[in-house]
């Protein structure tokens, strides 16, 4: 079976080369480490769960009473 659009389509097998041939991934970045889920949560601790925004705060000064207010 050949593809419609060249060069889209694995060669056949023989052709390959080692690194095709080989596994689709080394597995790294995996860890085997059995506390990895008490890892995560200390990972979470300091975090807020509902961080301010980049305007929160000039948008809190903007509306606080005494705020200097532009007549038009």
């Amino acid at each position: 079976m050949s593809s419609q659009n060249q060069g889209r389509e694995s060669p056949p097998a023989e052709k390959q080369s080692d690194t095709q041939k080989g596994a689709p991934s080394s597995g790294q970045g995996v860890s085997d480490k059995p506390n990895t889920e008490q890892s995560a949560k200390d990972q979470l601790k300091g975090l807020e769960s509902n961080p301010k925004g980049a305007m929160e705060n000039h948008l809190e000064e903007k509306f606080e009473k005494g705020f200097p207010q532009k007549k038009y």
